[in-house]
């Protein structure tokens, strides 16, 4: 069996239960074990960059208005408080 150039084989170990969960939906969606198996794998990442994206932005912008008062970060957002 050839194996394309973009694509590797590997053995993972799994929990049986999610094992078992991954082959009853390969086989409710007329699937191959590895078409759940990638599918998986490639939301699971898709979610941790995300998450990882949204920690870079947060402390990039925690360097960028790190010296300012609460009240200037409000006006950063476009949050003017009224005069009392």
């Amino acid at each position: 069996m050839a194996v394309s150039s973009t694509k590797r084989r590997t053995t993972v170990t799994l929990p049986v239960a999610t094992l078992r969960a991954m082959k009853r939906l390969a086989s409710r969606r007329n699937v191959h074990l590895n078409v759940i198996m990638n599918e998986a794998l490639e939301e699971g990442l898709r979610q941790q960059m995300a998450v990882e994206r949204a920690q870079e932005f947060v402390e990039r912008m925690g360097r960028a208005f790190g010296g300012l008062t609460e009240e200037e970060l409000l006006m950063v957002n476009g949050i003017y408080l009224a005069e009392k």
